[in-house]
């Protein structure tokens, strides 16, 4: 079973015996937002490079792709909306794999209208992504964004 807490509520997949939680960052795909971005990198272990199937791999995409490169975090690419009939899957796997290097069969295809693939993205965080390091000699830190509405 897996748990993914998003504010109040608990969403749970169950393709395993064991119980993971995991914690996770939306980041802005913005360039504006490229500091927020940053600070968020450096608060986990992976990332999602999530690519439209429609438009391909974006100038904002790869700046906050090399910010995640320079955190040394695991990579995992997918890409999305895969359910659109302008949806060229073929041509953005191959800006993909151009980008960072890795092999077709690691891109995973999802679609968040249909939800095609969402387990298998959730799995491969789990066994791709490393668990938090332990931290506990070292003094407490926290990561707060405030947005005003």
């Amino acid at each position: 079973m897996i748990k993914i807490q998003i504010g109040h509520w608990t969403l749970g997949l169950g393709f395993s015996n064991l119980e993971y939680t995991l914690n996770l960052i939306d980041t802005p795909g913005h360039v504006d937002f490229n500091y927020e971005v940053s600070r968020s990198l450096a608060a986990v272990e992976g990332a999602i490079l999530l690519v439209d199937a429609t438009q391909g791999v974006q100038a904002q995409t790869i700046g906050n792709l090399y910010l995640a490169l320079e955190q040394n975090l695991t990579i995992i690419p997918v890409i999305n909306k895969i359910d659109m009939p302008i949806a060229n899957v073929a041509k953005t796997k191959a800006e993909i794999i151009h980008l960072i290097g890795c092999d077709e069969k690691d891109i995973l295809l999802a679609s968040g209208k249909t939800g095609e693939g969402v387990e298998a993205i959730l799995q491969a965080v789990i066994e791709r992504v490393p668990p938090p390091e332990e931290h506990a000699s070292e003094p407490v830190r926290a990561l707060i964004f405030r947005f005003a509405v």
